[in-house]
Parts: structure tokens; sequence; C-alpha cells
């Protein structure tokens, strides 16, 4: 049975094949969180050299999370697409699971991301007779919270912590928690070697697209735009052509110009918004309407609020918006490469309609629209 596994929930971006329990190859990179850049390169890349096409695969892997909620939607997205076309099965592998079998002698065994401000993901496992049982379910809390759970239930009890949230908290760990012991830096990472040997022994068991482990996405906590808009702590509202002016367009890279912008703020049947966390401005979008029908011109996101949500909440924002005021559908072109964007778009009801060759000078401009 050949295997593809693919890891994009954290920084590292990794790609496995395997025939059976035994390795072929595998690419790990290390280029931040620019995963809808270089999956599917590395993916062509590794089946290539090893002579042998996606249509050989038997079955898919892929990390489900938790994780960054861009990443995770990449991976899933990429291989749910190859499983639907190809009819090959899909197995989702959870980070915190893949994690744990870092740690291959019989112990307790705390998997812990760092999700940052004192928070992470966290869950325990028991490696016992080459069975790793579950003692504590996948959630996302403080870290004081977690030593809590820990010191409460499990005091006298010696756990291994990996993952890098026992690099991030060692010291707070280390003071609070004393029976501990962490691993090697280098069993931190997720292996997307061993996510794929995971995978096939769910297969085996019978946990394939039938089962709560197809491909599911693992959010355990809410993305920070969207807890921010419960608190109050983001605002959207109507732009002003003042607002024009005071953005610092060194964070948005993603956008036209300054006069364009104006320019089209300045017509008549032009809308735009702004978000905003204490004055200062973290995304805006625009759309056109003419007679019933809206095209979206641009949605910018400031580069240091970039994948916690503040996209989707504009998106929701323009949608609604749109329902208010009698438009009956939404009309937008996306770089074909721009996988987050694409996915984000499907995500809110958008569908694909067609294609406009070369429109960013090599790449192709998707078409995609939603009927309200």
């Amino acid at each position: 049975m050949k295997i593809l596994a693919i890891d994009t929930s954290s920084k590292l971006c990794g790609v496995a094949l395997l025939e059976n329990y035994n390795l072929i190859d595998k690419i790990v990179l290390n280029e931040g969180l620019t995963h809808s850049e270089i999956l599917l390169p590395s993916i062509e890349k590794i089946l290539y050299e090893n002579n042998l096409k996606i249509s050989d695969m038997d079955l898919f892997v892929c990390d489900v999370g938790p994780g960054s909620f861009t990443g995770i939607r990449i991976g899933i997205a990429t291989l749910k697409a190859f499983s639907d076309s190809l009819n090959i099965p899909a197995i989702g592998v959870n980070s915190l699971e893949c994690l744990a079998h870092n740690v291959s002698s019989s112990s307790i065994i705390c998997s812990i991301i760092d999700c940052k401000n004192d928070n992470c993901y966290f869950a325990l496992y028991e490696l016992k007779d080459s069975v790793y049982k579950i003692l504590e379910l996948p959630q996302a809390n403080s870290i004081q919270n977690c030593l809590s759970i820990l010191n409460n239930k499990y005091s006298n009890a010696q756990i291994v912590f990996v993952g890098d949230g026992s690099v991030a908290y060692k010291n707070t760990i280390e003071k609070d928690f004393s029976n501990c012991q962490f691993v090697n830096s280098s069993d931190n990472d997720l292996d997307v070697t061993k996510l794929g040997l995971i995978g096939l022994e769910k297969y085996y068991n019978g946990l394939t697209e039938n089962s709560n482990n197809y491909l599911l996405p693992l959010y355990l906590k809410k993305p920070q735009a969207q807890k921010q808009l419960e608190s109050n702590t983001i605002q959207i509202s109507k732009m002003q052509l003042e607002d024009i002016d005071s953005i610092d367009y060194n964070y948005f890279d993603d956008f036209w110009n300054v006069q364009n912008l104006k320019d089209d703020f300045l017509s008549s049947n032009s809308v735009w918004f702004l978000a905003k966390i204490e004055e200062k401005i973290v995304g805006f979008v625009g759309i056109k309407v003419i007679l019933d029908e809206a095209d979206i011109m641009n949605i910018a996101i400031h580069k240091n609020y970039r994948q916690q949500g503040f996209g989707s909440l504009l998106l929701t924002h323009i949608i609604n918006y749109c329902k208010n005021n009698n438009v009956k559908k939404i009309n937008l072109e996306v770089n074909e490469n721009n996988i987050p964007a694409i996915n984000l778009y499907k995500k809110q009801g958008f569908k694909i309609v067609g294609v406009r060759k070369k429109y960013y000078e090599n790449d192709d401009a998707i078409l995609m629209c939603i009927s309200l």
C-alpha cells in the first residue's frame, strides 16, 4: 500500500511517501507559514523523483490540527481534492497524537503546542504495551490551567512533555510540576513519517471517510478575530476618506496602491469597510455594487494580523451588508496560486465559475461567486 502523508499545521511543511510501514522518501521545509506556495510543488517533486503519480497512491493522510488555522485548511483542502477526484481513501490525524508518538518508551505523555500569550493546546496519553491510550482529550487552555489539571489528577506520575509548548513553557512546567521530563529538542516537531504510519493504522482499523477521523479540522479555539469581535475590541465600520491616508501601507503588501483606492472609494457605487483594533487599522475590504450584483474589489489584511480570522470576519460583514441591501450575487477574482484566499471564499460559500487566463501577468485568475 502506497501512502502520501502531509503536514501543514505548523511552520514546517512536510510531505512523506511510504510503502506500507516503510518510508520511501520525505521532504520537510521550514519556510515559515508559506504552505500555499510550497505544498503542491513539494508533492509534485517527491512523486517525480520516485517515479510515481498521485493516482498511484492507495491512502492519503493529513494532519488536521490543532495548529495554524490557515495551514490546516490548506492541507485538508489539498488532500480532500485528491481523495474526492481519485476516489482514494483519506485519514486525518491530530497533531497532539502524532507528537505523542515521538516518545517510544512506556510512560505518560503530555503533548503540548504553544498558541501564544501563555496559552497552549494539550492532550495526555499513556503509552503501554505499544498502545497509546488517551487520558485527557485535546483541548485549548492556559498553561497554568493545563498544569493544574495535571497536578490534580496525575501529581504522583512522572510525565514526559513533548512539543514546542514544552520548550516555550519549560520554566513554568518545571516550577509548577516537579515530576517532569522533556524529550530531546529534535523530537518537539511533528514527524510526517509517523503521521503516515498512524494514518495507516487507523485505516487498517476501519477509520476512513465514514468515521470522525475523515479530514475534519480539529479547531479547539475560536480565531483571534472572532474573540476580539465578541469582546468588542475590534470594530468594523465604513471607511471615510480621511482613513485612506491613515493606513500604514507598509503592512499591506497584498494591496493595489493608494491612488487606486482613492479613485474607487470616490465612485458613487463603491462601499469600503475597515477593521480596527484600538484605532489601529488591521484590515479593509471594498465592493462595487451595480444593480443587484456586487464585485469585491480588494480585501487586505495587516501583515501582523493574518491567519487570525480577520479576512473571514470582513468577508462575512460584506456578505451581510449585501443581503441587507438587496444584492443578489457577489463576484470576485483571485490569483490561482492564492490557495488560502480560495479556501476562505469556498468556506463562505463562493463557487468557482470560470478562469481568466494570464490575468495576473503569468498567473490565471479564478472567478468565483455566491448567490444570496
